[in-house]
């Protein structure tokens, strides 16, 4: 499976809705290349997801970087949030 091109798409599809965060649609901010890979805080390096959008591009990167402990680990938490 290219989990690389599957990420991108991901991504791609993201930016060309021009997503905006509203009352309506819950969305989560997902920065595209990772911080801890050198990525910033910088807009063209953000883009908005849907919950599940974002869950599935953080197991996609879980899988193409498996050796990266902070991509396992942000992983990780998503998976083992406990509700509040």
């Amino acid at each position: 499976m290219n989990y690389k091109k599957i990420y991108d798409q991901l991504i791609e599809k993201a930016k060309a809705d021009i997503r905006k965060k509203s009352i309506e649609i819950y969305y989560e901010s997902h920065h595209i290349i990772p911080k801890c890979m050198g990525g910033t805080n910088e807009h063209s390096n953000l883009v908005l997801l849907t919950g599940r959008e974002h869950f599935l591009c953080h197991w996609l990167l879980a899988r193409l970087y498996p050796e990266n402990v902070s991509i396992t680990a942000a992983f990780w938490g998503m998976c083992n949030q406990r509700k509040q």
